[in-house]
């Protein structure tokens, strides 16, 4: 064996320049600043390494990121390990980057020889915060898109160039595929090239800076085993605290039994991007929120006379100005006042930077607005996930889609949208959907035993949860529930009758295609009850005097009177302000709901829609 490394080592030299660097004497002071650059180096290679096993699944594209991601995280073996190590490791190296420039700066590191290590570092600062923003994205979750096109349009604020770099930077007018290609690129590219090469170029300047002081060091370290082992436990910190990041959840979070690692463990994956629905929660990375919350500070309107938004001061100006002290320190600081003035500056402004966070963050922990925008967001993840576990699995036109079909999912928006103006949903406890300004019944389990009950209970009908807020509050059916129906009811032959109709009502919501009509016992019920005088139910009574109980509250029947409440099957001319959604089919253009968006109206409303079962 020692005469094959001495033949490699006669050939490269590896073995002797190994020696020569683990023998090398350094300065006391720079064991400290060398620990720093070996964690930040050993933080960057781990990302290195994971990043590269990521690439061999990730699918830059809009109908495909977060689809391999989701398979990352979820499919892959110890996938969600890889991800989240990742994730944090690159966290974790932009804060040690932070620390080690403000390491220097306080102890006068970045002075004679130092200059150019501080400024390498610097730069190298520079781009792992471009390695966050622009890993951000490629997730293609809500949060991560949402939070990106805010900072991606702070561009257009520049004049002249500004919306041909958003442009650029966006791979057209508006976020899309090559958006998600040109973010990849300047990540797994672009910026982690520049990052290896910083590297590279901050250790050999260490080095050198470190040879320099070594002649007139009053006291000196050897390499080994001194340095070498104040790195490698620096290594070990960096894993735990990446380790102890990963695991936050697990610690802190609920604890639910069965619930996979992917689940409790490593970084989260949001619902998939939706250009079409705004989330309200986004928020940039930790590094950026006094940043973020610096923005709030100044207005939209523009500056008098430069015709550009009071905006681009926070966003552009103060942080070139920034960049410009920190590269100035070495040239300031020679001499002991400047020092002083550095320090005094970047105390202000770290304390500034910090203070700016917090307020952000405490914001946002007693908005209401935020909180819930959070929870909605958490629920559309697990929703989608959900959904790409069932046995279809993910169609090929995107988990977007799963969500977009999903009545569950896109059933209470389309409510909220377009009935919660006058109907509410809710339940007995006031759970729901409510509208600000009631004046049409309550759908909460509607055409269900107990809606159907209480709607031909005399002290009931007229409340607003059936049509207390309706025309029809005095009309022919209030009058006979509480008149005729309250007589019949009196009837001894008739009053034990009564709950069979309810439940033979409600067996009609639940009639699908081809059901049987049902016998003739059940349809005598309805004649002998009167209400074939106004209503049809399959083979007694007509149409055009009420609503067609045939079906009542299936979802033919739903989707009928949504589409065209109108139509002679329903109300006709007595219709009391329902718009007609989809009256059209030949033109849908001219409709206020598609006929799949109907459809997932009364399916969210007779709580049809795919669950997953225990185990799944």
């Amino acid at each position: 064996m020692n005469a094959l490394m001495q033949w490699i080592d006669e050939r490269t030299g590896l073995r002797t320049a190994w020696r020569a660097r683990m023998d090398r004497s350094i300065p006391s002071r720079s064991s400290l600043s060398a620990m720093w650059a070996s964690m930040i180096v050993f933080a960057f290679v781990v990302q290195v390494i994971t990043g590269l096993v990521l690439w061999m699944y990730y699918s830059p594209s809009a109908q495909s990121a977060w689809e391999s991601v989701y398979y990352v995280q979820y499919q892959v073996l110890g996938g969600w390990l890889v991800r989240g190590i990742h994730h944090y490791a690159a966290q974790v190296m932009v804060a040690m980057i932070g620390l080690y420039l403000l390491s220097m700066i306080f102890s006068g590191g970045y002075r004679a020889p130092r200059e150019f290590v501080f400024w390498v570092a610097l730069f190298t600062g520079m781009v792992g915060l471009g390695l966050l923003l622009t890993g951000d994205l490629l997730s293609w979750d809500q949060n991560g898109f949402w939070a990106t096109q805010v900072r991606t349009k702070f561009l257009t604020l520049l004049p002249w160039v500004g919306g041909d770099l958003f442009k650029l930077a966006a791979g057209g007018p508006a976020f899309g595929h090559h958006t998600l290609t040109r973010f990849f690129a300047l990540h797994a590219g672009v910026f982690s090239g520049l990052m290896l090469v910083l590297l590279v170029l901050h250790q050999y300047l260490l080095h050198r800076a470190e040879s320099a002081e070594v002649a007139t060091a009053p006291r000196k370290l050897w390499f080994w085993p001194n340095q070498a082992v104040r790195n490698t436990a620096g290594w070990l910190v960096v894993a735990v605290v990446v380790g102890l990041l990963m695991s936050q959840h697990a610690l802190t979070g609920p604890k639910h039994p069965g619930q996979p690692a992917a689940e409790r463990f490593g970084i989260g994956l949001g619902a998939p991007a939706d250009p079409a629905d705004a989330y309200a929660a986004a928020r940039p990375e930790w590094a950026f929120l006094g940043l973020y919350e610096l923005t709030h500070s100044f207005p939209a309107e523009r500056i008098p006379g430069l015709g550009v938004s009071w905006q681009v001061v926070p966003i552009f100006v103060l942080p070139t100005i920034l960049v410009l002290f920190l590269l100035a320190m070495p040239l300031v600081g020679r001499k002991p006042v400047g020092h002083k003035v550095n320090v005094g500056v970047t105390a202000v402004l770290l304390i500034g930077v910090v203070w700016l966070s917090y307020i952000s963050v405490s914001k946002d922990l007693v908005s209401k607005e935020h909180q819930t925008a959070l929870a909605d967001g958490r629920i559309a993840a697990m929703r989608a996930r959900e959904l790409a576990r069932a046995p279809a699995g993910i169609p090929v036109t995107g988990a977007l889609t799963l969500l977009r079909e999903d009545a569950k999912t896109q059933g209470p928006k389309l409510f909220k949208q377009h009935c919660a103006s006058c109907h509410t949903y809710l339940d007995a406890e006031g759970n729901g959907i409510a509208a600000e300004n009631p004046s049409a019944p309550n759908l909460h389990g509607f055409a269900s035993e107990a809606w159907i009950t209480g709607f031909l209970d005399p002290k009931q009908i007229r409340e607003p949860k059936y049509f207390g807020g309706t025309a029809f509050k005095d009309g022919k059916m209030a009058q006979f529930v509480t008149g005729g129906l309250k007589e019949l009811l009196q009837d001894e032959e008739l009053k034990p009758m009564f709950p069979k109709l309810v439940k033979a009502l409600a067996a009609e919501a639940k009639r699908g295609p081809g059901a049987k009509a049902p016998n003739e016992d059940t349809t005598l019920m309805f004649e002998d009850f009167t209400c074939a005088d106004c209503h049809k139910f399959h083979t007694v009574g007509s149409l055009g005097n009420a609503p067609d109980l045939t079906g009542y509250g299936s979802r033919e029947w739903l989707v009928g009177i949504i589409a065209d409440p109108t139509h002679t099957r329903f109300y006709g001319s007595k219709n009391d302000r329902m718009p007609a959604y989809a009256k059209d089919p030949a033109k849908p253009e001219d409709n206020i709901l598609t006929a799949e968006g109907v459809g997932m109206v009364v399916d969210w409303l007779r709580g049809e829609w795919y669950e997953a079962k225990a185990g799944e």
